[in-house]
């Protein structure tokens, strides 16, 4: 089984990340360059190329080559877009609001070490490969799933450090969390390693450089990797047992919902680079009832929907978000987990000039955060239905097709209104987005969508 395996690797099997420069401080400074090149510069006609070449050194970064902002791409403080292509449009880019949150912030301080250490933690293989065909597959957030693998190995058999070259063949090299068991049986029974893929490896991937580089999760040294005890009890108790990890891996397969995951914060809350000054308790958050209040869920819904910086918001990265599964909602409590992405809400209010897709006449108040009319993103086909819509035709319901923009009061009335109201804007909204449901292969019938809303 064993030989087996070792013969199926490649030197393309294990986690890429192939860039030569991995510090996120390099990155943060290339964004503080790239921010003030947006806001100052005409981006479709000063070449970012030339700009780049002439100020990084007064950014202090230590190349004068403008594709070390893909680097910056990679930790999420500048979108990338589309997701997983090679190469990028940078005047069709932008700073994300996770920059933002630092921009300001001096390096090393709590709050900046904070967003550091949510970016490293947020890196996911997939993601962080120059094009979808690598590693197509390999969707593990890097830094968890080797401290699973070591705290594992620790708590179950007393291996308190595996060898780098074990790290390469036996974990290194795993596609879903599933494979956790299967890496730690190898590895406590000494299975053996290829050297000659092990240096493959070595060349080709730099994964650990950027974990090494970056927290102080983990003791790398010349041979071996180890869980550093100052974080091991801080961690596990603030972020593993805080959020359902095989939950999230389903939830970001589609690149939409990886990229508002990746730019937008989270609050993980956790440093992974000052040494914690405490310890808390290992109380695990509580269920949720799947009766929560669904005024309370629909409120923060779109208020992440209105706050969801247009910079950020590019049409192509919600390209075919309908063909992916939906995940069947879980009763864990997962502050990362999103049944509706507030994203696609917001490319609809957008792709809508911001007005009452009902009636276009209809008047709002400024938004705070846009300064721009109000409006909230409604799903025309509630996503209570989303598995079985997905069961029935094979549509994720959360995607642009299926979203209006609405003022607040139609919005109500959807929720509110009676069974006359609500008959009425289904048939009315029907008619505006038949087309869209058209273009996606999507052959629902207005008497179906009726019936979601028990108006039939």
């Amino acid at each position: 089984m064993i030989n087996n395996y070792l013969n199926s690797l490649s030197s393309k099997s294990v986690w890429a990340f192939t860039k030569q420069t991995t510090n996120y401080e390099m990155a943060f400074n290339a964004t503080k360059l790239f921010a003030n090149y947006c806001e100052n510069e005409d981006t479709t006609s000063v070449n970012i190329e030339d700009y780049f070449t002439q100020n990084s050194a007064q950014y202090g970064i230590d190349t004068d080559r403008h594709r070390m902002l893909v680097i910056s791409q990679l930790f999420g403080l500048i979108t990338k877009t589309p997701f997983y292509t090679r190469g990028s449009q940078y005047n069709k880019e932008r700073p994300t609001e996770i920059f933002d949150m630092i921009r300001d912030c001096q390096i090393g301080t709590p709050i900046y070490n904070k967003v550091k250490t949510e970016q490293l933690l947020k890196l996911k293989i997939h993601a962080i490969i120059d094009t979808a065909n690598n590693n197509e597959g390999y969707n593990v957030l890097p830094v968890l799933f080797i401290y699973k693998v070591l705290k594992t190995l620790k708590d179950k058999y007393q291996i308190e450090s595996i060898s780098i070259d074990h790290l390469y063949t036996y974990v290194m090299t795993c596609k879903s969390y599933d494979e956790v068991d299967d890496a730690v049986e190898y590895i406590k029974n000494n299975a053996p390693i290829s050297a000659k893929l092990v240096k493959a490896f070595k060349d080709f991937s730099r994964v650990l450089t950027v974990i090494k580089n970056n927290i102080s999760l983990f003791i790398v040294e010349q041979n071996t990797i180890s869980i550093n005890p100052t974080f091991d009890d801080y961690f596990y108790n603030n972020f593993v047992t805080k959020f359902d990890f095989d939950a999230l891996h389903e939830q970001l397969l589609r690149d939409v919902d990886y990229s508002y995951f990746l730019y937008n914060y989270q609050g993980f809350e956790i440093n992974l680079i000052d040494e914690p000054s405490y310890r808390v308790s290992t109380h695990k958050s509580a269920d949720l009832q799947l009766d929560e209040d669904t005024d309370k869920k629909e409120k923060e819904y779109q208020e992440k929907v209105d706050k969801v910086k247009e910079s950020n918001v590019n049409d192509d990265v919600a390209n075919d978000a309908y063909k992916v599964a939906p995940v069947v909602a879980i009763k864990t409590q997962v502050a990362m987990k999103f049944e509706r992405n507030p994203l696609l809400g917001k490319l609809a209010i957008k792709n809508a000039y911001y007005t009452c897709e009902y009636n276009r006449q209809h008047k709002t108040f400024t938004s705070q955060s846009t300064q721009k009319p109000y409006m909230e993103a409604h799903h025309l086909i509630p996503i209570v239905f989303q598995k079985a819509m997905w069961d029935k035709y094979h549509i994720n319901i959360d995607c642009v097709e299926n979203l209006v923009s609405l003022c607040p009061t139609c919005h109500k009335a959807f929720h509110y209104g009676t069974v006359d109201v609500k008959r009425e804007y289904v048939e009315m909204l029907f008619k505006q987005i038949e087309h869209k449901y058209k273009a996606i292969g999507f052959d629902i019938s207005l008497v179906e969508i009726k019936r979601c809303y028990g108006v039939e």
